[in-house]
């Protein structure tokens, strides 16, 4: 009986490994636009805001157009992008009119996908 538990764990751990392995060739990998751009349409992606090359949270994770498609930001960057966006959305919030509140957070998160190849970050 002793075997099966260990059998278990072992095949657990190698799971979780797998999916560490396949999450970091995702976080390295750079994603075509056209994935990002399903992503966010899906309700998968979040984009931060209505400006050009605004950065797009994806797998915990911030996300910016460069050349070879969208590139995820490393741990660091994205840890400061969390802090600029809790003060974006806060600043948004406060000079949007009290009745137009909802309807600029449901503006930012449909952002249209041509806004979002028009820069880079």
């Amino acid at each position: 009986m002793a075997e099966s538990a260990n059998a278990t764990d072992t095949w657990a751990e190698r799971m979780e490994l797998l999916k560490d392995s396949a999450h970091q060739r995702v976080l390295t990998a750079p994603m075509p636009t056209a994935a990002m751009e399903q992503l966010l349409a899906d309700g998968n992606a979040e984009v931060l805001g209505r400006f050009e090359g605004s950065p797009v949270r994806y797998l915990d994770r911030w996300w910016r157009l460069d050349e070879l498609g969208w590139m995820a930001v490393d741990e660091a960057a994205s840890a400061q992008l969390d802090l600029h966006a809790e003060r974006y959305r806060a600043a948004t919030a406060a000079a949007a009119p009290a009745d137009a509140s909802h309807e600029s957070e449901t503006e930012l998160s449909e952002l249209p996908a041509a806004r979002l190849e028009a820069g880079t970050a």
